[in-house]
């Protein structure tokens, strides 16, 4: 989260904010972050208004110039309103990847957009709610696709909770099972050591998910950690999580 002094906005990026670390941000500083989204294939793409409606959980609407379009599953067709892969064309978009042809080929659709690898929506005024990157935060839970950003942005909500990471762990029966790494509030876990307890239990977390989450969208595993192992940028490697987990789940 960058502040700019010379133009008075506090903007976030790099990846999606959730809403409420959001308002928390808008209730210490006053101000409401202004939220957009970029790569470094094409720098910046979509945004929020500087002047205007911000609103949280989205990253605002394409900048003037720029065509952005979402890539169902078939990859046959596209839509503006549906959920699906972003795609994007910009006059600051790149040409290729250096040396790799092949890689700039899966890049690109046939009429020249390029595939951002993450999952998005539009709401209904036309702002874009990325949903996550389709590789590593869209999990398929039975029939259905399960947002992990919009289940940790639930999750962030409760007051045991400082930091958490959500993922989907492969299951024969369901394909995926939700799972909620969590870092416990320090105050809460020094409070339940004394009294002998874990610091959150799966039996509370699902008790209280049930009246802000569909049953389908509740993590029936939970792991409890002192920290969530973060790279240079802050972010967490969930792909890396998954492969731990899956071959030693303690």
């Amino acid at each position: 989260m960058r502040k700019n002094n010379n133009f008075g906005f506090q903007m976030s990026g790099s990846s999606a904010l959730p809403l409420p670390v959001m308002q928390q941000w808008e209730t210490i500083t006053g101000h409401r972050l202004l939220e957009r989204y970029g790569m470094t294939e094409f720098v910046m793409a979509i945004s929020n208004p500087i002047s205007g409606k911000r609103k949280g959980g989205t990253v605002g609407k394409p900048f003037a110039g720029v065509q952005a379009k979402i890539l169902l599953d078939d990859e046959s067709s596209n839509d503006k309103t549906g959920v699906g892969e972003l795609c994007i064309k910009s006059p600051s978009l790149f040409k290729e990847y250096w040396k790799l042809p092949e890689v700039t080929k899966q890049s690109f659709t046939d009429d020249g957009y390029f595939k951002t690898g993450d999952t998005v929506t539009v709401d209904e005024d036309g702002y874009y709610i990325i949903l996550g990157r389709t590789n590593a935060d869209i999990m398929k839970f039975g029939g259905y696709k399960l947002s992990a950003l919009e289940i940790e942005a639930v999750l962030l909500e409760h007051q045991a909770i400082s930091e958490c990471c959500v993922l989907g762990l492969p299951d024969k029966d369901y394909g995926e099972v939700v799972c909620a790494i969590v870092v416990p509030e320090a105050e809460v876990k020094r409070r339940r050591d004394e009294e002998l307890k874990p610091a959150l239990t799966l039996h509370e977390l699902s008790d209280w998910a049930k009246e802000k989450l569909a049953p389908y969208k509740i993590p029936t595993r939970l792991f409890l950690w002192e920290s969530l192992p973060r790279n240079a940028m802050g972010k967490v490697n969930k792909k890396e999580l998954k492969r731990k987990l899956a071959d030693d789940p303690k």
